[in-house]
């Protein structure tokens, strides 16, 4: 599959890398710092600069190989219908152009809700693939993959025309939830989404039983018709015995590694962390600072946390969004007010922390 379409791969993987070029640029064009994440209210809660894009099309561009040498490898040679495979293709390359597109409109200042945006984009996506969903050719990679639609032809055909129809409702539902107010539209969007999800499922199954009760098929039929189907798990366990372990691996570092540290300069602290953009605080900049025995409460929004680290925006009621560099645990903390927001420093040692905030707390005092 990779050979044959070795282009389409190596035009999608460029498409995809494009917002990179914002990284290079983007101080230049766009403001020092702008929202990269908004929640489910629509309002920006997470905020970055252009380094955002040398970590976000990598991180795609990375999904979109691992799907595609997935699906080679397990399919092998097996035929699909080519304009779904040119869906399949361009997925990703779509959402990094578009996820991108969105951060620099807010940075320059279009205000569009980012959730109504999502809505359009997926009710598009579900209207294209339901077109198309039917014409899908039985698969182990693609498609609606139910064990009672691969295990049988007539059902996959039946799943397939129906799923495809749902998949253009869903999508139009979508269209129609754009106006609806933010108190609303993530019930009803994740709602309409779960429902289109799970109607195909019961009906292959409604087809199966039919199927039985009939004397069309039966279950020795599909349980054959299954593992004929699945004629190759020695790929699947290839690729699960190298994944799984590859995928511990990577677990196992981001949740157990990684360190704080942080200097005292003569103008600014600075704070260096693992996994996410260092920060800068100039002590003209501080109006408060508190020190906290037994750390800070909070929901992480967007960052970086593991069983080691909390880095990045969190919220709680005290506060309302802010950001945080500490350790986990309740250990020692600095809370800053910086220019009328809160910022929560911590290092792994209580002396160190106390040392922030004695300089800090002696800079302000001045």
């Amino acid at each position: 599959m990779l050979r044959r379409n070795k282009g389409v791969l190596v035009a999608s993987s460029i498409v995809i890398l494009l917002p990179m070029l914002l990284g290079f640029f983007g101080d230049t064009l766009l403001p020092e710092e702008f929202a990269v994440h908004w929640g489910l209210d629509g309002r920006a809660d997470g905020f970055g600069n252009a380094s955002i894009f040398f970590i976000l099309p990598p991180i795609c561009l990375a999904i979109h190989w691992l799907c595609m040498i997935v699906t080679a490898v397990v399919e092998k040679n097996a035929e699909q219908n080519k304009k779904l495979m040119g869906i399949m293709f361009w997925i990703i390359p779509v959402l990094s152009l578009v996820c991108s597109g969105m951060i620099v409109s807010g940075a320059l200042g279009h205000t569009a809700n980012a959730f109504t945006l999502i809505c359009l984009l997926l009710g598009v996506m579900f209207i294209v693939i339901g077109n198309y969903l039917p014409k899908t050719i039985r698969s182990r990679t693609m498609g609606i993959k139910i064990k009672w639609a691969q295990a049988n032809e007539e059902n996959w055909r039946a799943t397939h025309r129906f799923g495809g129809k749902v998949y253009v409702a869903i999508g139009f539902l979508c269209l129609l939830c754009m106006p609806l107010p933010m108190g609303v539209l993530p019930v009803i969007f994740f709602g309409i989404v779960l429902v289109g999800v799970l109607l195909p499922v019961i009906y292959s199954y409604r087809f199966y039983k039919k199927q039985l009760a009939e004397g069309t098929a039966t279950k020795e039929d599909y349980e054959k018709g299954y593992k004929e189907f699945v004629k190759n798990p020695k790929a699947t366990l290839i690729v699960s015995a190298i994944l799984v372990p590859i995928l511990i691996l990577i677990l196992s570092f981001l949740m157990f590694t990684g360190k704080i540290e942080t200097t005292l300069g003569e103008d600014a602290l600075t704070v260096e962390a693992s996994f996410v953009q260092d920060m800068t605080v100039r002590y003209e900049d501080v109006d408060a600072v508190e020190y906290r025995e037994d750390g800070v409460n909070g929901q992480r929004v967007m960052g970086f946390g593991s069983a080691r680290l909390l880095l990045g925006t969190f919220q709680n009621e005290e506060f309302g969004t802010y950001t945080r560099y500490t350790y986990t645990g309740k250990k020692p903390c600095v809370v800053l007010t910086v220019d009328g927001k809160t910022v929560v420093v911590g290092t792994e040692d209580a002396t160190s922390t106390k040392e922030i905030y004695d300089r800090i707390s002696a800079e302000i005092a001045q």
